[in-house]
């Protein structure tokens, strides 16, 4: 699972508090490089995110926490979507939204929105 991960420093550290403690744990070996899918650092340097993929939030949580002192942490799960999957899956609600008001009485949003607007 992909993770978004929101960081900021909190206000008592610095940006060299933060490259100190990240310098360590990759020195230890336990920032596991190799399930980050995206770093990026906003101009600050005191905050950023990274897309971090691991199978669990219980391992996710063994990456963060060593950080947890000096950063604040927002972290959202993540789908990756199809873009044309998606327009086809809206296509389709769309659709069956009409259907169901059409079968309501209803008249369709478009046509609502004209008639209330004097268009």
């Amino acid at each position: 699972m992909l993770w978004y991960c929101a960081y900021r420093a909190r206000p008592q550290i610095r940006t060299t508090d933060l490259a100190r403690r990240f310098l360590r744990r990759h020195d230890a070996g336990s920032n596991q490089p190799s399930q980050l899918r995206g770093w990026f650092v906003f101009p600050s340097g005191s905050a950023g995110f990274v897309l971090i993929e691991v199978d669990t939030p219980r391992e996710l949580a063994t990456l963060l926490d060593p950080y947890a002192r000096i950063v604040e942490w927002q972290v959202e799960a993540l789908t990756e979507m199809n873009y044309n999957q998606v327009l086809e899956e809206l296509r389709r609600a769309a659709r069956r939204a009409a259907e169901l008001d059409l079968a309501a009485g209803v008249a369709p949003a478009e046509v609502a929105g004209l008639v209330r607007h004097g268009g």
